[in-house]
C-alpha cells in the first residue's frame, strides 16, 4: 500500500476529469437538440438541418436560415458566456444582407439555463438585436415551430426526443433506440464523417435514414428491458477489423452486443452462425449482407449479386462499393466457436472493408481462431459489485458490500448467473443475499441454479483429471503458480505434475482456468462451485487431503508472500482442518487485526472461546483476539462479558505473566472509556509491579497510559506523553523529523537504521501520532502534522485499518478548516484508490458515504446526489449504525445545498508565492 497509491477508476486531475464531463454533456445536449429538430422539420418547412458549421444547429428554409447556438450552463447565463455567438451572429448577418447568402437570416440562443440578472436586462432592452431570440425553458417565444422548447437537463432532453420519437411509424424499433442511434449519426456528421461529411441531413431524405436505422437493428436480438453494462465494457466499433469476444454461456454476450448496436451509427448485420456449416458461411453472409446494405439502391443490388458469384466474390464486391461511398460495415457473427477457423478467415479475408465482431464460448476453437486469425481474445469483465447491488435492489434483495463480492465471487460476476442467483434469494432466503451465499458455499441450497445447470454440461466434458484439477483448485480462491497447483493435485489425487501441467493446458483452453501474470493461475469463479461439489463428492478424506495441501504450500510461502487475499485463504483453510494453535496465535497480533483478518475467524474464535474442550490458553487469547476487535467496533456490554471471562481464565488456571499483562492493560482502557478513573489508577498500579522493565514492554505500556489519559480526558498529559514516546520513536527508528518532511514512505523507508523488520516500530510510532492528534483534536485546536505522519507510518507498517480510519479523520480536519480541494485530494489519491487495490469490502460504503458528502462541500452536488444513489441499493442490507451513518450523510448534502459552507481556504499570498 501505498500513501499515494492510484488506480484507473480515479483520474490523476479530478478537476481536469470533471471540465472534460462537463464539455461532453454539453456536445450530448447539443446533439439531443438537433435529434429534436430533425423530428419537427418536415412539419416546420425544414428543407435542410445543418450541424456544426458556422453554429451549433442551422435550420435551412426556402426563404430563411435559422442560425441556433446551444449553451448548457449549471447557473445563470452571463454575457461572456455568449459575447462570442453574437460576435459570430453580427458577421452572419452581413453575408445576408450584403446578398453572398440568400434569404433572411435568424438567430436563436438556446440555453438549459435562464440568463443571469444582467444578461436579462440586457435582452429586455432595446440595444438587444430584434433578429435574436433567447430562449430557455418556460421561455417559449421561439422564432419558429420548427425550433424545440430546450430542456433543463440531459435526462429531461432524452425523454422529450423519445416521446417525440415514439409517434413516428417505426413500432419495430423502440423510440429510445432511434434517438440514440440518430444521436450517434448527428455526432458523425458534426466530426465530418460520412454519410453525412458535409455536416448536412436533407429532410427529404429522412425516412429513408429513420428505416436504414430500423433495417440496421430488426435482425438483433432484442436488449434486456433494463440492460446494465458490464465492469471495463468495450465499445462495440473500434478500429480493429477482427475483434474475439469470449465468455461462457450466461456472460451476456449476446445482451452485450445488442444493446451496444443501440448506440451505433456504424453500418450492422448480426448472424447467428450456430447451425451454418463452414463452406456455406460465406454465401449466407454475403448475399444477407448485400440485401441488407444495397436492396434499396437502385441498380447497386444487381451489381453485386452477379450471376454465379460466389460468397467470397459477393463480399470483395459489397467491400469496393463500400469503399466507393467511403463506408464501412459491421459484421457480428454470434457462436463463432462452432466454425472453423479456416472457413472464418477465408470469410473475414475477402475485404478490408469489412468488420467482424466474433462472439464465442472459450474451448480449443477459440484457440485455434486466435492463431488463425491472429487476434487475441476479449474477455468480457462480468458485473460490477455496484451494478450486482442495483440489480438485488431492484429485484427486493437486502446485502451489504461484502455480501454482494461473495456473491459475484461464487458467480464469477457473470450476469445470468448472478440475476438468477439474486431471484433465488429473493424466492427462497427471504431477499438475504448473505444467506444465500452462505448457503452455496456450504453447498446446503435446495434450488439448483442456473450456473450449475449451464456449466454443469461444460464440466461434464472434462477427463476425470481434468475434473480433478478443477475439484482440487476450486478450494483456492487466489491465483496459484504451477508447481503450487501441481503440489495440491498431487497430495490430493496423486496426479503427477506432467499430467496435472497437461490437464491445466486444456483446462486453460475451455476457459476453466485463468491466467494472471506469466504462470499464475486459477479456476475461474463461476467453474468453482462445480469444481467444489466433485471434490465433495470424492469423500471427506479427500476434501482434507486437498486442503491440509493447499495450506502447506500457503503456509511455504507466507514468509516471502504477504499478499492479503493469501492470507484470508490460509486462515479458511486452518479454520476448516481446526488448526487451533496458529489461529489463536494470529488474534493476539496487532497487524493481524490490521489488516482486516479478524472478521475470518472471529465465529471460530467465538466457538473456542465457549469450549471447554480447549485449553484455558487457546481460550484466553481467543478472547483477546475478540476482545480487541470489540475496542474497535465499541460493544461495551461484550467487552465487560469477555474481559470477566478472561480474568476468570487466568485466576482459575494461574496464567502467566503475559496473559496477565494483555487482560489487565485491556481492563485499563475499558475502565477509562467509562470514565472510571478509580479502576483505571488500580490498575496502572497492579500493572506496574509485574512489567518487566525492559525499554519495549515500556514504552507499550506508556502508550497505553496515555491512551487512558485521553480517554479520561487529561488530554494535556497525554499530549506529554505521546510527545516523548514519538521523540524515542523517532530515534529507535533513525529518523529526525526533517526526514519525514514532505516526503512519501517510499523515500522514507531508505532511510531506517539497520537491516532489521522494523514493522512494530513503525506501528506503535504510528499510534502515538495518531494519539496525540486526536488528544489536540479534542482541544479544539487542528492536529498540525500529527495525523499525516502518523498517516505514513501506518503505509510503511502495512497497518490498514488504521490507515484508512486517520486517513478519513484527516478528511475531517481538512473540511473543518474548509480546505475542501485538499479533502477530496486527499480522497481521490489516497483514500478510495486503496481501499479498492487492497478489497478492503467493508469500508467501502463508509468512505464512498463521505466522498460524497466532500463532493457536496466543494459544490459538485450533482456528483454527490449520485455517489448517494450509487450506494442506495446496499443500505438494506447494513446494520443499523451503518444505515444511520447514510442516512446522516444524505441529510447533510441536503443540508449544504441550502446553507452552502464558507469559502474555499487559500493559501496566503506569500507563502503561495514561496
Amino acid at each position: 500500500m501505498s500513501i499515494s497509491a492510484d488506480i484507473g477508476n480515479f483520474s490523476l486531475d479530478s478537476r481536469q476529469l470533471a471540465r472534460i464531463e462537463y464539455v461532453h454533456r454539453g456536445f450530448l445536449y447539443q446533439h439531443l437538440y438537433a435529434v429534436a429538430c430533425l423530428f419537427r422539420a418536415a412539419q416546420a418547412g425544414v428543407t435542410h438541418v445543418v450541424v456544426e458549421n458556422d453554429e451549433d444547429v442551422e435550420l435551412v428554409f426556402s426563404a430563411k436560415r435559422i442560425y441556433a447556438q446551444i449553451k448548457t450552463r449549471s447557473s445563470g447565463l452571463v454575457l461572456s458566456d455568449i459575447d462570442g455567438a453574437l460576435s459570430r451572429f453580427k458577421a452572419i448577418r452581413m453575408e445576408h444582407v450584403e446578398g453572398r447568402r440568400s434569404g433572411d437570416a435568424e438567430f436563436a440562443i438556446i440555453s438549459n439555463s435562464a440568463p443571469g440578472p444582467e444578461l436579462a436586462k440586457m435582452i429586455e432592452g432595446n440595444d438587444w438585436p430584434s433578429d435574436v431570440a433567447f430562449i430557455w425553458p418556460g421561455k417559449s417565444a421561439a422564432l419558429d415551430q420548427a425550433l424545440p422548447a430546450p430542456w433543463p437537463n440531459l435526462s429531461d432532453a432524452f425523454v422529450a426526443c423519445s416521446d417525440t420519437a415514439s409517434t413516428l411509424p417505426f413500432l419495430i424499433l423502440a423510440p429510445e433506440t432511434l434517438v440514440w442511434k440518430l444521436a450517434g449519426r448527428i455526432m458523425a456528421a458534426s466530426a465530418g464523417v460520412a454519410p453525412n461529411a458535409n455536416h448536412t441531413f436533407v429532410v427529404q431524405d429522412l425516412p429513408r435514414l429513420f428505416e436504414q436505422l430500423v433495417i440496421q437493428l430488426q435482425d438483433f436480438p432484442a436488449p434486456p428491458l433494463n440492460y446494465r453494462p458490464q465492469d471495463k465494457e468495450p465499445a462495440l466499433i473500434s478500429a480493429e477489423r477482427v475483434r474475439l469476444i469470449t465468455g461462457f454461456s450466461g456472460a451476456g454476450k449476446t445482451s452485450w452486443v445488442s444493446q451496444t448496436a443501440l448506440h451505433t451509427s456504424d453500418h450492422l448485420a448480426y448472424y447467428d452462425v450456430a447451425d451454418i456449416s463452414g463452406p456455406a458461411l460465406a454465401s449466407a453472409v454475403a448475399r444477407e449482407l448485400a440485401a441488407r446494405l444495397f436492396g434499396k439502391s437502385s441498380g447497386k443490388l444487381g451489381e453485386i449479386l452477379l450471376p454465379g458469384a460466389g460468397g467470397i466474390e459477393i463480399l470483395f464486391a459489397l467491400g469496393r462499393q463500400l469503399a466507393e461511398e467511403n463506408r464501412t460495415a459491421t459484421i457480428v457473427l454470434d457462436n463463432a466457436h462452432r466454425v472453423p477457423a479456416a472457413d472464418l478467415s477465408s470469410l473475414i479475408g475477402a475485404s478490408k472493408h469489412l468488420h467482424f465482431v466474433l462472439l464465442a464460448q472459450p474451448n480449443a476453437a477459440v484457440a485455434r481462431i486466435e492463431a488463425t486469425l491472429d487476434v487475441k481474445a476479449e474477455p468480457l469483465f462480468g458485473w460490477t459489485n455496484e451494478t450486482a447491488a442495483a440489480e438485488g435492489s431492484s429485484l427486493g434483495c437486502k446485502g451489504d458490500y461484502s455480501a454482494y463480492a461473495r456473491l459475484l465471487k461464487l458467480t464469477g460476476g457473470l450476469p445470468l448467473y448472478t440475476q438468477n442467483a439474486l431471484k433465488i434469494a429473493a424466492g427462497n432466503y427471504e431477499k438475504d443475499v448473505a444467506r444465500l451465499c452462505a448457503a452455496v458455499e456450504e453447498r446446503t441450497h435446495i434450488v439448483e441454479t442456473a450456473q450449475e445447470l449451464i456449466l454443469a454440461e461444460i464440466f461434464d466434458t472434462y477427463t476425470e483429471q481434468e475434473r480433478q484439477a478443477v475439484a482440487a483448485l476450486s478450494l483456492s480462491d487466489v491465483p496459484l503458480n504451477q508447481i503450487e497447483a501441481s503440489s495440491v493435485l498431487k497430495t490430493a489425487f496423486a496426479i503427477e505434475s506432467p499430467a496435472a501441467a497437461a490437464a491445466f493446458r486444456r483446462l486453460r483452453l475451455t476457459g476453466a482456468i485463468q491466467v494472471f501474470g506469466v504462470d499464475r493461475f486459477k479456476v475461474h469463479d463461476a467453474m468453482r462451485p462445480l469444481g467444489r461439489a466433485h471434490l465433495d463428492s470424492c469423500g471427506a478424506e479427500t476434501v482434507k487431503s486437498a486442503q491440509s495441501a493447499l495450506r502447506d504450500v500457503l503456509m511455504a510461502t507466507l514468509p516471502i508472500d504477504h499478499d492479503r487475499q493469501r492470507v484470508f485463504l490460509l486462515l479458511r483453510m486452518f479454520v476448516a482442518l481446526g488448526n487451533i494453535k496458529p489461529l489463536v496465535e494470529m488474534a493476539g497480533d496487532e497487524l493481524f487485526h490490521e489488516m482486516g483478518y479478524i472478521d475470518e475467524i472471529s465465529q471460530y474464535l467465538t466457538e473456542v472461546a465457549a469450549s471447554e474442550d480447549m485449553s484455558a490458553e487457546d481460550r484466553f487469547w481467543a478472547l483477546d483476539g475478540l476482545v480487541f476487535a470489540g475496542f474497535k467496533q465499541g460493544d461495551d456490554q461484550d467487552m465487560r462479558r469477555k474481559l470477566k471471562q478472561m480474568d476468570e481464565l487466568v485466576r482459575r488456571n494461574r496464567l502467566g505473566l503475559t496473559e496477565r499483562l494483555a487482560v489487565g492493560m485491556k481492563r485499563m482502557l475499558f475502565a477509562a472509556r467509562a470514565g472510571d478513573v478509580a479502576t483505571v489508577k488500580a490498575t496502572m498500579k497492579e500493572l506496574s509491579g509485574l512489567l518487566p522493565k525492559t525499554p519495549e514492554h515500556l514504552r507499550v505500556a506508556r502508550y497505553n497510559y496515555a491512551h487512558a489519559l485521553f480517554e479520561l480526558g487529561m488530554t494535556n498529559e497525554c499530549v506529554a506523553t505521546t510527545l516523548d514516546l514519538i521523540t524515542e520513536y523517532y530515534d529507535l527508528l533513525g529518523l529526525t523529523l526533517g526526514d519525514v518532511m514532505g516526503k512519501n514512505p517510499d523515500k522514507i523507508f531508505p532511510l531506517l537504521k539497520g537491516d532489521q523488520s522494523h514493522t512494530d516500530d513503525l506501528k506503535h510510532l504510528a499510534d502515538c501520532l495518531d494519539l496525540q492528534g486526536k488528544a489536540i483534536r479534542s482541544t479544539g485546536t487542528h492536529s498540525g502534522l500529527s495525523l499525516v505522519h502518523a498517516l505514513k507510518f501506518y503505509s510503511m507498517a502495512n497497518a490498514l485499518d488504521s490507515f484508512v480510519r486517520v486517513a478519513q479523520e484527516l478528511v475531517e480536519e481538512f473540511i473543518s478548516r474548509n480546505d475542501y480541494i485538499g479533502a477530496r485530494d486527499m480522497m481521490e489519491r489516497n483514500l478510495l484508490p486503496s481501499i479498492l487495490e487492497l478489497k478492503m469490502a467493508g469500508r467501502v460504503i463508509p468512505v464512498r458515504s463521505q466522498y460524497a458528502v466532500v463532493l457536496a462541500y466543494c459544490g459538485a452536488f450533482d456528483d454527490a446526489d449520485a455517489e448517494m444513489a450509487r450506494l442506495l441499493p446496499y443500505e438494506s442490507g447494513m446494520d443499523g449504525r451503518g444505515q444511520q451513518v447514510l442516512r446522516r450523510q444524505r441529510e447533510l448534502i441536503a443540508e449544504l445545498k441550502i446553507n452552502p459552507p464558507p469559502p474555499q481556504w487559500r493559501m496566503p499570498a506569500k507563502l503561495d508565492q514561496r
